[in-house]
């Protein structure tokens, strides 16, 4: 009897992990294809095959589920990022373009409304923090030890390597993807030099 219960719970476990693996599939292809305010939970939950109930009671609102999506996309750039050599402007300029290049235009969406919608003020925020430590752990070697010359340096890479530089050049200016890395390697060299 106990172990049938067991099967149970673990097979119930199972089938909960895959629904929630669903929705959040889900929910990443349409908060990447559209903008947020275009985005329906009815949408989500009909294409992860579950109710909108089921969704809501996951998650509990739309809010609660681009959290939850930002986190998990979070730990994958998490990933990306790591790749990055340390102290090497091209290769952290490669890495970041392929993170722009595959959501460049939903981190521009999510910024534009983090004033009117709380939690995409939150996910702004994570990504601000992610991308300053990164910027931090992968130059850190290169950084002064002057707190004051350390923070213009890292406020200086950070504008080097910020999406809406990527947006700027890609989008606005029409740059190819080498340009734009030519142009981004040349500012995060610039960056780092010495002053004066």
């Amino acid at each position: 009897m106990k172990t049938t219960r067991g099967y149970r719970m673990t097979a119930r476990a199972a089938a909960a992990e895959q629904t929630h693996r669903r929705i959040l599939d889900a929910a990443r292809v349409r908060f990447l294809g559209a903008p947020y305010e275009e985005v329906t939970l009815a949408a989500i939950a009909a294409e992860a095959g579950v109710s909108t109930q089921t969704l809501l009671n996951r998650f509990g609102s739309k809010e609660g589920l681009v959290v939850e999506f930002a986190t998990e996309f979070s730990r994958e750039i998490d990933s990306l990022r790591a790749t990055a050599r340390a102290g090497d402007p091209r290769s952290a300029v490669r890495v970041v373009l392929r993170q722009y290049e595959m959501m460049g235009d939903l981190n521009i969406r999510t910024l534009a409304l983090e004033d009117r919608i709380p939690a995409l003020a939150e996910v702004s925020r994570m990504g601000r923090e992610h991308h300053q430590a990164w910027l931090e752990e992968t130059f850190g070697a290169l950084l002064p030890s002057d707190s004051r010359a350390r923070r213009t340096m890292l406020l200086a890479l950070y504008a080097a390597t910020d999406v809406y530089l990527w947006k700027l050049l890609r989008r606005d200016l029409g740059a190819s993807l080498a340009e734009t890395a030519r142009v981004m390697e040349r500012l995060v060299r610039g960056a780092l030099a010495p002053p004066g």
